[in-house]
């Protein structure tokens, strides 16, 4: 039996936690587990909220110390090290890392035990460390970066922008386009009929953060409100998730009138059920402010496609390539609340719509979108001589 070592050296990344990061990872293990390997979990942050089917997950846990700054660098990269050696150790027959800054460990445990290698990556995350937090010895990151997509058999990235990164800094790199994807078991489609016959509800789910445009929800809500003399055909909202933008959106909601029930940070098993409850959902990304391609494959989408629910969304990013406008979903210029309060009143208007949208939604995840699917085109991506033998 195949053994795998997936290893994420990411302290941002808890691999049993309610981030999206965290259902990433979490997936790819299932997928790897689907397909017949044993998987060992090597990580820097285990995390508290583990879901039963991965209770019997083999999990190395060594955290770095240090206060932020070059210390903290330097830690990370001391215990990606560690994990390096902790997979030397065990011995594995494939090595498969989520990217993160400061970690050379796949470079160094595929170059001693010359076993395939897989490098998963879901962002730039020099550049996102530099504009949203701390990046100190930059140079540092890139080189590590730059060895281990050299190294790796396949360097698996979650969209196109995120390639055209990585072969900017590796021109040599082996990659393959990998999105997210869902797991199609776990979110059940949701039954036919509006779940209250005295208002529809709109859901979002994901972290409070500004880039995801829950403001523009609220305001476009409020507009749509307005704007119809059908009680039953008004929105609430229900926001699924926590973060640093909460208490600025309880405010906002609330001094416009729109009725929202704020779920808080729930297991990613807890999202189904609150899915359940919902008529439509939204991912309503503003524009990006400084013209760069969105590198973003939003889990969201997929989530939301595989719960059968009409989508509203902006057409940014990544998202025109999931969403088929007309099809799967709704999509909108980003930032244009007439056009999103617009899409909320079709949906409200007519009921056949929102049926049709959730079901096309739901055929396109199953059929396109499943994590098993994800791991089948990296696995396939692996060259001549470098397959890996599984069930």
């Amino acid at each position: 039996m195949m053994r795998v070592a997936y290893l994420c050296a990411d302290p941002g990344v808890p691999v049993f936690g309610t981030k999206g990061s965290s259902v990433h990872v979490q997936e790819i293990v299932r997928a790897w587990q689907g397909a017949g390997a044993t998987v060992t979990v090597y990580c820097t942050r285990r995390g508290t909220d583990c879901p039963a089917d991965l209770a019997g997950l083999d999990v190395v846990e060594i955290r770095p110390g240090g206060a932020p700054g070059p210390d903290r660098e330097r830690a990370v990269e001391d215990a990606a090290l560690a994990l390096a050696d902790e997979v030397l150790r065990h011995g594995c027959g494939l090595i498969y890392e989520r990217y993160s800054l400061f970690s050379p460990a796949l470079s160094v445990v595929a170059s001693i035990l010359n076993v395939p290698a897989v490098l998963e990556v879901n962002a730039p995350l020099i550049e996102e460390q530099q504009r949203y937090r701390q990046l100190l010895d930059v140079k540092k990151a890139e080189t590590i970066l730059r060895r281990n997509a050299r190294t790796a058999d396949v360097v698996a990235c979650v969209s196109q922008p995120v390639v055209r990164w990585v072969r900017d800094r590796a021109p040599t790199a082996r990659t393959v386009l990998a999105p997210n994807g869902v797991n199609v078991e776990r979110i059940t489609a949701r039954r036919p009929g509006r779940r209250n016959p005295d208002h529809l509800t709109v859901a979002f789910v994901g972290t409070l953060k500004p880039w995801h445009g829950v403001p523009a929800l609220l305001y476009a809500v409020a507009l749509a409100n307005a704007q119809t003399a059908e009680k039953d055909q008004r929105w609430s909202v229900k926001i699924i998730g926590d973060g640093p933008g909460r208490a600025d959106l309880e405010h906002l909601a609330a001094k416009l009138g729109v009725e929202t029930d704020f779920a808080g940070a729930v297991p990613p098993a807890a999202v189904p059920g609150l899915l359940q409850e919902c008529d439509a959902a939204a991912a309503p990304y503003p524009p990006e402010a400084d013209g760069e391609d969105d590198y973003f494959s939003p889990l969201k989408v997929y989530e939301y496609m595989a719960a059968a629910m009409p989508i509203i969304a902006s057409a940014e990013g990544q998202i025109p390539s999931i969403v088929d406008d007309g099809r799967t979903g709704i999509l909108v210029p980003p930032g244009e609340l007439k056009s999103l309060a617009a899409a909320l009143t079709s949906l409200a208007e007519d009921p056949a719509l929102r049926e049709r949208l959730g079901a096309e939604a739901r055929h396109d995840a199953v059929e396109r979108f499943s994590w098993d699917g994800v791991l089948g085109r990296i696995i396939a991506a692996l060259p001549p001589g470098r397959k890996v033998a599984l069930q």
